[in-house]
């Protein structure tokens, strides 16, 4: 997945690079990952919006 991080730390979009094959799985991944919080990129000490990858792996047991 590659998602966009604004200044202020939450996931502004999100978009699925390599689908699992299961919308569902695909969706749920992309709900989880809207629910985040992160520290944003920064350029000259300023908090700036900056894209990330993440790789999200399903397991089922």
């Amino acid at each position: 997945m590659k998602f966009l991080i604004g200044a202020d730390g939450r996931v502004l979009q999100a978009d699925i690079e390599k689908s699992s094959g299961f919308n569902r799985l695909d969706e749920a991944a992309r709900n989880a990952l809207s629910k985040c919080q992160f520290r944003p990129g920064t350029v000259d000490g300023k908090p700036e919006q900056s894209w990330a990858n993440i790789k999200y792996t399903w397991r089922l047991e």
